[in-house]
């Protein structure tokens, strides 16, 4: 396929910007206007990794997260990894991470995590470098009120995403644009989740700032329940800021 002529690579990234809206039609909940709660939410962590040779990396992410339209939580985690490329286009990861939730209307949560990777990349479409990771997560919930019980929950996790070339603006090729859809789902008997995430849109904006260094604006779309054995469900407006790191 020839991107040479302007309009046909504009006719396509149009195209793929309406496959992904139209998946997130498809997958979100038709009667996404008739949701319990709407709430807004500001993210914001640091990934950071290391070669340790041709095959072997080391790393992971810490952040905050909180709502900003009524303070019901705040989220402090740290998710450590290591990754092994198997191929150029697949990789294996396995990491650990901690979660810990506080909150004034509910009870405080202390999750422990335990979770495993395959990432694979491709295909790549004119501009566009394709991606997809499969995500198994197990996770052990610590709940400060007594009267919850402390659960266990297997859950896995889909991300079909895309990356554009770098591109200028006004200046230097330092510009990508990233876009992702990702499911969640729930494996055996529900637990009595906090905030159970349901489905994930996301659209970045990345300024690469040097070789090592990458700077992200995100806009996060992502459905959840409110107590996963409840009907109480929320739509997310997430504003995320992310910082990636290579030491």
């Amino acid at each position: 396929m020839n991107f040479s002529n302007e309009y046909y690579r504009m006719r396509f990234l149009l195209s793929l910007i309406l496959c992904f809206i139209l998946g997130l039609e498809v997958t979100l909940p038709q009667d996404i206007e008739k949701l319990d709660e709407n709430n807004s939410e500001f993210w914001t962590d640091v990934t950071f990794g290391k070669a340790l040779n041709d095959k072997w990396t080391v790393g992971g992410d810490l952040g905050f997260r909180t709502t900003l339209n009524k303070g019901n939580f705040k989220i402090i985690y740290i998710r450590p990894n290591i990754n092994f490329k198997v191929l150029t286009y697949f990789n294996l990861t396995f990491g650990l991470a901690s979660f810990n939730t506080f909150s004034r209307n509910f009870s405080n949560v202390f999750e422990f995590r335990i979770y495993q990777d395959a990432n694979f990349k491709g295909p790549k479409l004119g501009p566009f470098n394709f991606i997809h990771r499969i995500r198994l997560e197990q996770r052990f919930f610590n709940f400060s009120a007594g009267e919850i019980n402390n659960e266990f929950s297997f859950r896995g996790r889909y991300l079909l995403g895309t990356r554009t070339e770098k591109f200028g603006m006004g200046g230097e090729k330092n510009w990508t644009v990233f876009v992702s859809l990702e499911p969640f789902f729930a494996f055996g008997n529900g637990v009595t989740e906090i905030i159970a995430n349901n489905f994930r849109w996301d659209t970045a904006l990345s300024y690469q700032v040097s070789e090592n260094l990458r700077l992200e604006l995100h806009y996060v779309l992502q459905t959840s329940e409110i107590f996963s054995n409840s009907d109480t469900r929320v739509l997310e407006n997430i504003f995320r800021f992310r910082v990636f790191q290579k030491l």
